[in-house]
């Protein structure tokens, strides 16, 4: 019986480790703001525990001439459970040093008594089958377009509340890069108040890895995650943009 149990575990498993990039990965974004690039943002995800539990990490800070200036320095971490109801992040952590506004916020999510423990909340909070933390959402999405998925239901654990984040496919792309030929596709998120909207463009060939995330704010300016290097090969798009059929 336990054989029979295990076997049907592994099985059940299987689809959800389907995405190669859950076996690990390294990138690296440039960090944009209205054509000015501010700094890099350096991501890796390491597979645990056989590939049943993911660990992603990101580190962003100021570079070149804009490093004279600002010092602070922003790392999040995400643990991840990969189940079969999809994954689901067991710890979160957000911190900013090296400025004015040092910080530390962290999420644990408790999945058996279905609530959330978070800083500067005294009490527990909801915790929804669809709940994602800043870095977990994004395997998340990764995870939904392998499998065909093309609509996004999240609530969001940011470093300060819970948010409903909502992805909608607009488009497919076919774009030049310095990797070859992608089929890209884009997702929308806009904000229920109108004043921003965010634009997720993800590779197919990279596993739907997002090459570019853009934040538009109401007043016209742009903040950017733009793809630079992936596992150690330096990435670039091409000016040259068709849209498929």
């Amino acid at each position: 019986m336990r054989l029979v149990l295990t076997l049907l575990l592994l099985i059940a498993a299987l689809p959800l480790n389907a995405n190669p990039l859950f076996k690990g990965f390294t990138a690296e974004y440039d960090v944009i703001r209205n054509d000015m690039t501010l700094g890099v943002s350096k991501r890796q995800l390491l597979a645990r525990e056989q590939g049943a539990r993911l660990d992603y990490a990101s580190t962003t800070y100021p570079e070149g001439l804009v490093a004279m200036f600002v010092s602070d320095r922003f790392v999040e971490h995400s643990q991840v459970r990969i189940t079969a109801n999809g994954l689901q992040p067991m710890n979160y952590v957000y911190q900013r040093t090296g400025g004015d506004k040092d910080m530390i916020f962290r999420a644990q999510f408790d999945w058996q008594k279905q609530q959330i423990t978070m800083t500067g909340q005294a009490e527990p909070q909801p915790l929804q089958p669809n709940t994602q933390d800043l870095m977990s959402f994004q395997l998340a999405l990764m995870q939904g377009l392998e499998k065909g998925q093309r609509q996004f239901h999240f609530q969001l654990v940011d470093h300060k509340r819970i948010q409903a984040q909502n992805l909608e496919y607009t488009r497919t792309q076919q774009i030049p890069s310095s990797l070859g030929r992608l089929d890209v596709l884009t997702l929308e998120h806009k904000a229920s108040d109108g004043r921003y909207r965010f634009i997720f463009e993800c590779a197919k060939q990279l596993s739907y890895l997002p090459i570019k995330i853009q934040k538009i704010e109401q007043d016209g300016t742009v903040v950017m995650l733009k793809l630079r290097l992936f596992n150690t090969q330096a990435f670039q798009l091409f000016e040259e943009n068709q849209p498929s059929d």
